[in-house]
């Protein structure tokens, strides 16, 4: 049973199979053993991927965008328009854009904020991640089995596959270009490149998380999307 208090600490999970199918990488390996994991948690402790259906979100990786009206916000008349849309962010709760992916037959509006109340509507926008068809990475969480479990087929998505985000009146075209499974505590999927720590961006990139297996949180469920050109 997913947890719908996303500021819980202690977290309640339903016992599933390990052979889930979204739990396998493209080629149908088996995701990461135990070890593997628990080294990736170790190289980013801080917790910030508690995602969709089972989010406590916490603190964003240094290479994010600072907040408004800091330094790095404020400089300069010669920053760039990215680092502009990064300091005008929206209020939480408001829509900010549409998500349609027609593999899944999804069409939602996505929100800023990735809340309880927020994800109880649709799909969330982590703040501090690129808005959307900007430079870096958009990330966005969404519920498997409560509310409107608009990731529930999430593991269906294939290479290749579009993912459309409408905003402002723009239409922006992402293509899947893998898959991952992760612990909750792996921070690298909120990347400005996604799984790649200190890169500068070097695209418009979305990431799509929510929980795995169906029904409990014991891991994540990642699809990472680019922008062509």
């Amino acid at each position: 049973m997913e947890i719908e208090t996303m500021a819980k600490t202690t977290l309640e999970t339903k016992t599933v199979k390990d052979a889930s199918r979204d739990d396998r990488s493209w080629d149908g390996a088996p995701p990461p053993s135990g070890r593997a994991l628990r080294a990736q948690g170790r190289a980013l402790p801080a917790v910030a991927l508690l995602a969709a259906g089972c989010v406590a979100a916490a603190g964003m990786p240094a290479a994010h965008a600072a907040p408004a009206g800091t330094r790095a916000a404020t400089a300069a008349p010669g920053r760039t328009a990215a680092a502009a849309a990064h300091a005008a962010r929206p209020r939480i709760g408001k829509v900010i854009a549409t998500i349609s992916i027609k593999r899944i037959h999804l069409k939602i509006k996505v929100r800023e904020g990735v809340s309880e109340r927020v994800l109880s509507k649709g799909v969330g926008h982590y703040p501090r991640t690129a808005p959307p068809g900007t430079l870096g990475n958009t990330v966005l969480l969404g519920h498997r089995t409560t509310w409107l479990h608009p990731f529930g087929r999430l593991d269906r998505l294939r290479r290749g596959d579009r993912i459309v985000l409408k905003a402002h009146h723009k239409t922006y075209v992402y293509r899947v270009r893998g898959r991952h499974t992760i612990l909750p505590t792996d921070r690298r999927a909120l990347e400005p490149v996604p799984f790649k720590p200190g890169k500068a961006p070097n695209g418009q990139y979305v990431t799509l998380i929510s929980c795995t297996p169906k029904g409990s949180d014991r891991h994540r469920i990642v699809v990472v999307g680019k922008m062509g050109k």
